[in-house]
């Protein structure tokens, strides 16, 4: 007696640590069922029935004959409960509602057995009301019938539900089998040391640390699949239906981090969670069955068939309902959708969300509409995209990127003192392959940052080797991109190349495009001072093309301005043309800028740049951009 009863005191140890794991995470437990709750209470009543009925026994007294009988009574129709809510909870887990008029029915047959029966027939077990002596029933083997038929039901849906579950639960859920059934047959053998609560805290303790701690599928904040529980759910409904008219979709609110920064990550929380109930309900009211999580920080995803989706995504309620927490913030709410229609083979979920991601992608900050389709036109943009990304890496590791050199020159005496380097693609078949159809696919994946210190290496060795020729070289401008702002240590990596070929900072021109300057100023003013405590030039490239705030510049560690080629378009033929060139270049000069008109390509416009006295002068009416050897040739010495 003793033996079970230091068992069950280390059972109330296991629930009660388990308890305090799953205290860590209490959102998670938050959105765990009533059924689990119910389970974990459950088990906890019957490690306290089955050491104080040890206590009693143990003791012996006639005195507490009633007392006992009771406790042992409700010890046994709790122990009837725990599978029960077991079963129920994993049903509700795997989104099952079937077969509980079965589990409802052989719950009821054993509360009445273990209460009734016992009374009247020591159906369960037998206690001796003068020697307090206990001893099994007759029909105690029906307990084995009934957890075998809750056994069975787990297992059948177990097997339904394979592909959700995945590896580690499915092992989990047999470990739990054979303990299960290894416990009765010792209860059975030895039924003075039960070891039954032991095993069932055991068995509970398993299931909230790999649940909340080893293989999560629910997401903490919302309740709703995380990315893991959502493409096993998806895997599991595409093999049990056909998954015609079916779409993914992909939806993010717009700007979550300044949402978050700008009304505190409180009311960010509270929108993620009012557009994870929208769509939560959408689903549930769908006709056919369908899934739906959060699968990152602001982006959730619904597999749907497409009439539904549809209408979900057009209808305004969503977007109403974000705002109600923000009233009386000057902040408004939008979110954005891709969407993807399922065609027949697919089977890839990652594949499917990467191209709802790009119509998303392709629909983000577009005022006219929230929704983008995965059509033709984005398919082949998509498509080329995924080539250009397989393509780029080796092409840099084989030198297919060429700098290619377009001269800047004084405007008075036509001299040749800078130029722009520009990158070129030549492919292995010797094809040219255009900037535009390259640059901006690897500023969204990031990887413009990595070809733009290749071109900066490239233009260092070209300058050194010039250098140790004893040619007289100019200074060379290099673009980088937007993106690069954010990456963590470009100004150090900028440094490590230059100062590796032995180059005077001076030589070297850092240019960022005008519309660089309307993203996180604080940040690009920090890396510019920097590169210009380095001993680099600033440049600010496009300048006007972007309708730029003109007061910007007095924060700017800016060196020259290059105007922007649209301000030249016909403007021998537009007054209004000539003012605004007129106002820029005056406003550059008396903010100490120098500037360069890039873009010239007439004898009108080059007697133009003259009369409003430019410093420098670029474009294609003095030459055109050239391969780095045939720029070496033109370069005198001297």
């Amino acid at each position: 007696m003793q033996f079970s009863y230091q068992f069950d005191v280390a059972g109330i140890m296991v629930i009660l640590t388990s308890l305090t794991c799953a205290w860590i995470r209490p959102k998670l437990m938050k959105n765990f069922g009533f059924n689990l709750k119910l389970l974990i209470c459950a088990a906890i009543v019957y490690n306290v029935l089955d050491s104080l009925t040890v206590i009693l026994l143990k003791i012996a007294k006639p005195e507490s004959y009633y007392f006992t009988y009771v406790m042992l009574l409700i010890y046994f129709c709790v122990l009837y409960l725990i599978p029960y809510c077991a079963t129920r909870y994993f049903y509700q887990l795997c989104g099952e509602e079937g077969n509980l008029f079965l589990l409802r029915g052989a719950l009821a047959v054993m509360i009445f057995f273990a209460t009734f029966g016992n009374i009247f027939f020591n159906f369960l077990f037998f206690l001796d009301k003068e020697t307090m002596s206990y001893s099994h029933g007759t029909m105690m083997w029906v307990t084995f019938v009934y957890y075998m038929l809750c056994a069975t039901l787990v297992g059948h849906c177990a097997v339904k539900h394979s592909r959700y579950l995945g590896k580690v639960r499915k092992r989990l859920l047999i470990t739990v089998f054979f303990i299960t059934i290894l416990n009765l047959f010792y209860q059975a053998a030895f039924p003075e040391e039960s070891l039954t609560g032991l095993v069932i805290a055991l068995a509970l303790a398993m299931f909230i640390v790999v649940f909340c701690f080893v293989d999560v599928t629910v997401d903490e904040l919302t309740g709703l699949n995380n990315k893991t529980g959502f493409i096993r759910s998806c895997d599991e409904l595409m093999h049990q239906q056909s998954m015609e008219g079916y779409s993914m979709i992909k939806i993010q609110i717009y700007h979550m981090q300044e949402l978050n920064e700008r009304t505190g990550m409180e009311n960010g929380d509270r929108v993620l969670n009012i557009l994870a109930e929208n769509i939560e309900e959408c689903v549930n009211k769908a006709k056919h069955k369908a899934v739906c999580g959060r699968i990152g920080g602001d982006t959730f995803a619904v597999l749907t068939d497409e009439e539904v989706s549809i209408s979900t995504i057009a209808s305004s309620d969503i977007t109403e309902a974000i705002q109600n927490p923000l009233t009386g913030l000057d902040y408004a709410v939008s979110f954005y959708a891709g969407v993807y229609r399922l065609e027949e083979g697919d089977k890839d979920i990652d594949k499917m969300l990467d191209h709802a991601g790009y119509a998303l992608k392709w629909v983000s900050g577009n005022f006219k509409t929230n929704v983008a389709f995965y059509d033709d036109d984005i398919r082949k943009e998509d498509e080329h995209r995924k080539i250009v990304e397989q393509k780029v890496r080796g092409a840099i590791l084989d030198r297919e990127f060429k700098v290619y050199l377009q001269p800047v020159c004084d405007t008075m005496t036509r001299q040749r003192i800078s130029a722009e380097a520009l990158v070129r693609w030549i492919d292995s078949k010797n094809q040219m392959i255009n900037p535009s159809d390259f640059i901006p696919i690897l500023e969204r994946n990031g990887f413009i940052t990595e070809l733009d210190l290749y071109v900066l290496e490239e233009v260092c060795r070209m300058l050194r080797d010039w250098i140790n020729q004893g040619a007289s070289v100019v200074p060379v401008s290099v673009n980088f991109s937007r993106v690069d702002v954010d990456h963590h240590g470009i100004v150090e990596e900028i440094v490590a190349v230059v100062d590796k070929y032995g180059l005077d900072h001076k030589l070297i021109k850092i240019e960022l495009t005008e519309s660089a300057f309307n993203d996180n100023m604080d940040s690009i003013i920090k890396m510019l001072s920097k590169l210009r405590s380095y001993g680099f030039v600033i440049m600010m490239d496009d300048f006007g093309s972007g309708y730029s705030n003109l007061n910007m510049f007095k924060d700017l560690p800016v060196d020259v301005v290059k105007i922007d080629m649209y301000f030249l378009r016909n403007i021998e033929n537009s007054e209004k043309g000539m003012i605004v060139l007129e106002s820029v270049v005056q406003m550059a000069k008396r903010l100490g800028l120098k500037i360069v008109v890039e873009g010239v390509e007439t004898q009108e416009q080059y007697d133009y740049i003259r009369k409003l006295h430019c410093e420098m002068i670029q474009g294609f009416y003095f030459a055109k951009p050239m391969p780095s050897e045939v720029f070496s040739d033109q370069v005198t010495a001297g």
